[in-house]
């Protein structure tokens, strides 16, 4: 896929992503304990996992939402011109790298909560997502009238 069709296919992916992100941070901004309840839910089907903690800190809990609003806001601009905010995926994918590491690290070394494992497979997912986007980004090429740091005006 090249050209126009991939710059649609990318904008519309991160459109799609910007709407998730900002979903779930309402979710867990409105609702923290209630999410963590239906994920821990979900984690029963699948074996006799702890529940997940309640929120206590809400220093935490407002950094949580404060990154959901920062990685919306990143998908809405990267959108808005995937070629000109094309470095902006790279961003994404690291603070999903670091979210998806942490959070396997508090399932192996903390407590095995569900939470946390789908926690490290979704953003895990997210980071080689954001990182096929780059690529995919890679190969829009220049369309008359694209401004940019590398484009002269068509």
């Amino acid at each position: 896929m090249t050209g126009e069709k991939a710059e649609r296919f990318v904008a519309l992916n991160l459109r799609l992503l910007a709407a998730t992100f900002a979903v779930v941070g309402i979710l867990f901004i409105a609702f923290p304990d209630g999410v963590g309840d239906v994920i821990s839910d979900v984690g029963d089907w699948f074996g006799n996992f702890p529940r997940a903690p309640e929120t206590q800190e809400m220093l935490w809990l407002a950094l949580a939402f404060a990154y959901m609003v920062v990685i919306t806001g990143i998908c809405l601009v990267a959108q808005s011109d995937p070629v000109r905010h094309r470095p902006m995926l790279l961003v994404l994918a690291a603070g999903k790298a670091a979210s998806s590491l942490a959070s396997l690290a508090f399932f192996v070394f903390d407590e095995d909560v569900f939470l946390y494992l789908l926690n490290f497979l979704i953003d895990g997912y997210l980071v080689f997502a954001s990182l096929f986007l780059w690529k995919l980004i890679g190969r829009i090429g220049p369309s008359p009238g694209r401004v940019g740091p590398d484009r002269a005006p068509g």
